[in-house]
């Protein structure tokens, strides 16, 4: 397959499906604490949308009485609007419980002209028992639907704004509400923590960094080989150890950085360790212009070695313990900013486009990686294929990290509203709330309209270290 034609298809089953997992996060959480979802829908919501499953619900009449309404059962109309009007229904009774099977009313439609009445029929009169009376209350089921724009998702609750809607988000209980909110980071996470295992599995391993008090040698562990690099480009792999350059033993970062320095365009011999045999590569150190300095296109860590994980407990302990790592990273990434511990240029945020062109890279590279590992005797573990899965846990984490920070109309921020009810008991106005996260959703759109421009006018891009 093209690689262009497998890259879209990747981003658009990826980034749609962390969306649609968080989604999914905040509809298990409301059902379980019994808050109703009207839609649970694939696709950013445009209008047309296709609808494949009803949920079953259920209908309160005046006297009472509770009516099944059965999966599938399509209303023309929205079911609230039935409510406080008078029905005729025919139902079946099962098991002690009364099944919807058709339902006529009486209502009106509006339109340019104002209101005109509308007679509504919906089911089949196959019945055994008829009814008349007045709906109470009306409960449907959750609508699942496609929507034309295939990315990501949206959970549509019941009353999300407003707590004076019964049985609806905003009316819960504020414990309720938290853990609606808190669902769908969650499920990002998790996510994370599962797709980081499947790496550790597909490697068969770790790499271990030495103690903090190691004062041994630091063998140069070769972790990363930056595409279209001199390191690539002399036949360097992940996973090489790097033993000797330009005749000089390199028995840490200091010894590479020197051979580096002093041998700028210079064709250089490096032997490396690669399954137990020395080889010897040529590679021509190059000034790398972003950063300023020579380069020959490798991530690397001194002293560090693999370790194999073969336990279940074992591979979950790392993947929670690598996600809290990318949660620090991610949480503390503003203060290193300030603090000029990292170049602008690495914390900068991307949009649609520039993830398409990084995971377009690590599809490029897991592409290549399969050829290699396919076409040699003594496959190397450290160039795995796994690049894809690893862009994909980094930005389900991100998701999930940033859906959490304290700002409006993100989950973090609807969180905010939420402590001061759970912590003092008074519950801050609903119609403030919902003025704070109109203008937070206003300035979020601005953001990412800025953030998607500027991928196109300056393009993320891979520099070699």
């Amino acid at each position: 397959m093209n690689e262009t034609a497998l890259t879209w298809i990747i981003f658009i089953l990826a980034f749609g499906g962390m969306v649609i997992v968080h989604e999914f996060g905040h509809f298990i959480a409301a059902r379980l604490v019994k808050v109703e979802v009207e839609e649970f829908g694939i696709g950013f919501p445009t209008p047309g949308a296709i609808t494949f499953w009803i949920g079953r619900g259920h209908l309160i009449l005046q006297n009472g009485r509770r009516i099944e309404i059965p999966q599938n059962f399509n209303l023309p109309i929205p079911w609230n609007s039935l409510v406080n009007r008078d029905v005729k229904l025919t139902v079946d009774e099962v098991n002690e419980r009364f099944l919807l099977r058709s339902i006529e009313a009486d209502t009106v439609e509006e339109d340019r002209q104002g209101t005109s009445p509308k007679h509504i029929q919906a089911g089949n009169k196959t019945g055994a028992l008829e009814m008349a009376d007045r709906i109470a209350q009306a409960h449907p089921g959750t609508r699942f639907t496609f929507n034309w724009l295939p990315l990501g998702g949206f959970v549509r609750p019941k009353g999300e704004n407003d707590p004076n809607v019964e049985g609806g988000l905003a009316a819960a209980a504020p414990w309720k509400r938290l853990f609606v909110l808190s669902a769908g980071p969650v499920m990002n996470l998790v996510t994370a923590v599962l797709v980081i295992s499947v790496i550790i599995n597909q490697l068969g391993g770790i790499i271990v960094s030495p103690p903090v008090d190691y004062t041994g040698p630091r063998e140069i562990l070769i972790t990363e080989v930056v595409p279209n690099s001199p390191a690539e480009q002399a036949g360097v792999m992940m996973g090489d150890v790097l033993l000797k350059g330009a005749g000089q033993p390199l028995n840490g970062a200091g010894d590479l950085e020197a051979v580096v320095t002093t041998n700028v365009n210079k064709p250089t011999a490096f032997v490396v360790l690669r399954n137990g045999k020395e080889i010897e590569l040529t590679i021509t150190p190059l000034v790398n212009e972003q950063a300023g300095r020579p380069m020959i296109g490798v991530g690397y860590c001194g002293g560090c070695k693999f370790q194999p994980i073969t336990s279940i407990a074992e591979n979950l302990k790392y993947s929670v313990q690598f996600t809290g790592a990318q949660i620090y990273g991610l949480i503390t990434l503003p203060v290193r900013l300030i603090q000029g511990v990292i170049p602008p240029e690495q914390g900068r945020l991307v949009g649609l486009k520039g993830i398409f062109d990084i995971m377009s890279q690590s599809v490029s590279n897991d592409v290549e990686a399969t050829q290699s590992q396919s076409a040699s005797s003594a496959p190397n573990p450290y160039n795995a294929p796994v690049q894809t899965l690893s862009m994909i846990a980094i930005l389900s984490i991100s998701l999930g990290v940033l859906n959490l920070f304290p700002f409006p109309a993100l989950d973090g921020g609807r969180i905010l509203f939420v402590l001061p009810e759970l912590i003092f008991r008074r519950r801050v106005p609903h119609q403030f709330e919902n003025l704070v996260h109109g203008l937070g959703m206003t300035l979020l759109i601005a953001v990412m309209i800025y953030i998607n421009v500027r991928d196109f006018i300056d393009p993320v891009t891979t520099a070699f270290p």
